[in-house]
């Protein structure tokens, strides 16, 4: 169990207003487990590919998932399996980008609120705080949900019926469930508790 616990605040860029999570983790979270809690706070339905990247957007270090692919070309991404957040983001305002769908380039920046002393009753991971819902996968970015709430706010515009359609009427901007979010993450916890552990590099 880790010492320490990271109290994290997740932000999707780009968009007004704003739409984020803060959630607590281990410090020594490895960072594919990471992505997991990322996916189910923001809510997610993990079907694209992701990286981390510190630093710089284009010349940052970039941890994500092992690549095989012999006839990839550019920079490789190291495996995000092998470095937990505290090697990456070990202080209190630390930041990190985490990129998910590298079509619709969602961008997230997460950054350390605090970095908190583990207590037995405090659940890793946990959602403390949520605004808004996050988008539906495959709207186009930020740029095309933006152009998708204008639609479904316009009952008069001519794509209304097909994009209410599309989304379903159960969709809320304003409304996110942190309650579920928790359950969520709850059962998260408890498959990594059962799975046999791995460890992480010692070292950046």
């Amino acid at each position: 169990m880790s010492d320490t616990i990271h109290h994290l605040k997740i932000e999707l860029k780009n968009l007004k207003p704003m739409i984020g999570r803060e959630v607590l983790v281990a410090s020594d979270i490895r960072l594919d487990r990471l992505h997991q809690v990322i996916q189910v706070a923001m809510g997610w339905a993990d079907s694209h590919m992701h990286e981390y990247i510190v630093g710089t957007l284009r010349g940052g270090e970039r941890f994500g998932m092992p690549v095989s692919d012999p006839f990839a070309s550019g920079p490789r991404a190291r495996n995000e399996t092998k470095f937990t957040l505290r090697q990456i983001a070990p202080d209190k305002g630390s930041k990190l980008l985490y990129w998910y769908d590298f079509g619709d380039d969602w961008h997230h920046e997460v950054s350390v609120k605090a970095v908190l002393v583990a207590t037995p009753d405090q659940p890793v991971p946990y959602c403390l705080d949520a605004s808004r819902a996050c988008p539906p996968e495959d709207c186009g970015g930020p740029g095309g949900y933006a152009n998708l709430l204008r639609i479904l706010g316009d009952p008069k515009h001519e794509e209304h019926d097909d994009m209410r359609e599309w989304i379903g009427d159960g969709f809320d901007p304003e409304h996110v469930d942190i309650d579920s979010i928790n359950k969520e993450l709850a059962t998260l916890a408890r498959r990594w508790n059962r799975a046999p552990r791995k460890r992480a590099a010692a070292s950046r």
